[in-house]
């Protein structure tokens, strides 16, 4: 195993140099091809076919139609209706943010786009009304990781283009968890605004929950479209993404006249910057999963881990501590991208359901969003106003950590609430 600490030094090393995660693997790999003699030539080959996916095409449709989504302040609409439905409950605009969260999360795959829209609209209205600000910030935070668990999952789609599972089958497997973590997020949120601090809001009339309903229809609609078009298999999820993004610029263009078409460029624009950098990091990480396996690193780590007897129980609790202590340093598609190569052959030599495991790593991936000092959604929420300190984020955030950790530990204790609704469905 010599190569292979070698090789966990080397990018350690090349990380702490302070490079892009992308341009460390990446570097890491062309190290490894000098120092080893491997074919320069895989080089390109990797990199080109890495990304000549029609799996992958979806990430960018996805990204795409998310930032029209968030400009077309669809996130709005989704708010004031479940606002009208449960606002008099206790603690209602808490569950109102967090179900408007799960809403957009069916839309986008993203946990940043979630957190951004809902976060905007709901941060200003939840201070109004009295809940703390901690409390609230945490809350926003947590409520956007449901944006990479439940359907569809950006994390999700490049599980599935490495192990080579159905995306449309991983899709499914999230539908139960998404929903399960949902719940514990409300009845915490209910526990929490019971004990006050908070000004209760008079119910909605019968009347009034219709007219809001019926006004923001085509948004509510988006998500029904998209996932169930999947489940049905009228599309596939690249599809889903297409027609996702066509069916957001008619609502957003032509409906709603939130967008005009002068805007699209510049979102065009901010679009293929994000998704130029999950492209990067991709190759990168397929490459430097390709000299992994020439290197047999994978068959090794194989080999080490049956020769000693690991138990399934011992594997899942290592690696899910390892992508813990990844979680700290590195942002979800990282993670995804450089542990899959070398877990996929070991989740074979186990006998590890793929699916169950998909489910238990994006949980854990959730995690990582709202996780110091990287966590990605802990950015998106102090960016939303000036007033925002990340101290308060971070404190907010930590009773909503522990619920995902108990979440988690159930994810892996009850391998059938991942499993099930797949098994059922196909």
């Amino acid at each position: 195993m010599l190569s292979f600490s070698m090789v966990v030094f080397l990018l350690i090393g090349i990380l702490f140099m302070g490079l892009p995660v992308a341009f460390s693997l990446g570097g890491t790999s062309l190290l490894l091809i000098a120092l080893f003699d491997l074919p320069m030539k895989i080089v390109g080959a990797t990199i080109f076919t890495s990304l000549d996916s029609f799996t992958i095409l979806s990430i960018p449709l996805f990204v795409l139609m998310s930032q029209i989504l968030l400009d077309g302040r669809i996130g709005d609409d989704l708010f004031d209706v479940m606002n009208a439905w449960v606002r008099h409950l206790p603690g209602g605009l808490a569950i109102a943010t967090i179900l408007a969260c799960a809403f957009f999360a069916a839309i986008t795959g993203s946990g940043a786009a979630t957190a951004a829209t809902i976060g905007m609209v709901a941060y200003p209205a939840m201070i109004e009304r009295g809940y703390d600000k901690k409390f609230t910030l945490g809350l926003l935070a947590a409520g956007g990781t449901l944006g990479i668990l439940i359907p569809p999952s950006i994390p999700l789609i490049l599980y599935g283009s490495i192990t080579e599972e159905s995306v449309g089958k991983l899709f499914i497997a999230g539908v139960i968890p998404g929903l399960v973590l949902t719940a514990f997020f409300i009845v915490y949120a209910v526990i929490k605004s019971k004990r006050g601090g908070f000004t209760p809001m008079e119910k909605t009339s019968w009347g009034e929950r219709i007219r809001v309903t019926r006004k923001n229809f085509w948004g509510i609609l988006l998500p029904f479209i998209i996932i169930g078009g999947i489940y049905s298999g009228a599309f596939t999820p690249t599809e889903a993404a297409a027609v996702g993004l066509v069916y957001g610029l008619f609502i957003t263009l032509v409906v709603y006249r939130t967008l005009k078409l002068s805007d699209i460029p510049a979102i065009c624009l901010r679009s293929v910057t994000t998704s130029c950098m999950i492209a990067i990091i991709i190759a990168g990480a397929v490459l430097f999963g390709r000299v992994m396996t020439l290197l047999m690193i994978p068959q090794k780590l194989t080999e080490l881990i049956i020769s000693n007897n690991f138990s399934v129980l011992m594997f899942i609790i290592a690696m899910n501590v390892l992508m813990m202590i990844l979680g700290c340093v590195l942002e979800t598609v990282s993670i995804v991208l450089l542990t899959m190569p070398l877990v996929t052959p070991i989740l074979h030599a186990l006998g590890i359901d793929p699916i169950w495991y998909a489910i238990v790593v994006t949980v854990n991936m959730t995690l990582a969003l709202i996780t110091p000092p990287v966590g990605m959604n802990l950015y998106v929420i102090n960016s939303l106003r000036k007033d925002i300190r990340m101290g308060d984020i971070i404190s907010g955030v930590f009773p909503f950590l522990l619920i995902m950790i108990l979440f988690l530990i159930l994810v892996i204790a009850f391998p059938g609430m991942s499993t099930w609704l797949p098994a059922v469905m196909h």
